[in-house]
């Protein structure tokens, strides 16, 4: 698994850099089958006017791509809200995949069994 974590304006400091990952890192957990390779995160923390803070991350989780940006008082409650929407996003495009697979195959032709 990939992390890039940066700023443009702001010096990170390990903590910050951690609180990241451990954050992303439920987002990562829905994602056992992946290889490591086809999990890309990519972090950019900013202050934003106003004493906030601006988290936007983009996911690429094998041949998905998720984005979020949030601009919120602290770091943490930024990057609270965007882990929860990019999870939001990934529940909300596997429960879309699963009903429609599901519809696909009721749809499918079933052969009837002879009766001799």
């Amino acid at each position: 698994m990939t992390y890039q974590i940066t700023s443009d304006n702001i010096d990170l400091s390990e903590s910050m850099k951690e609180l990241a990952r451990e954050k992303i890192s439920k987002i990562e957990s829905r994602f056992p089958n992946l290889t490591e390779d086809e999990k890309q995160f990519r972090v950019v923390m900013n202050s934003a006017p106003n004493e906030k803070f601006s988290i936007k991350v983009e996911a690429k989780l094998g041949k998905k791509s998720y984005y979020s940006d949030e601009t919120s008082f602290t770091l943490e409650n930024a990057l609270v809200a965007t882990v929860e929407e990019i999870e939001r996003m990934v529940k909300k495009d596997s429960d879309y995949s699963a009903t429609w697979n599901g519809k696909r195959e009721n749809k499918r032709f079933k052969p009837e069994e002879d009766e001799t």
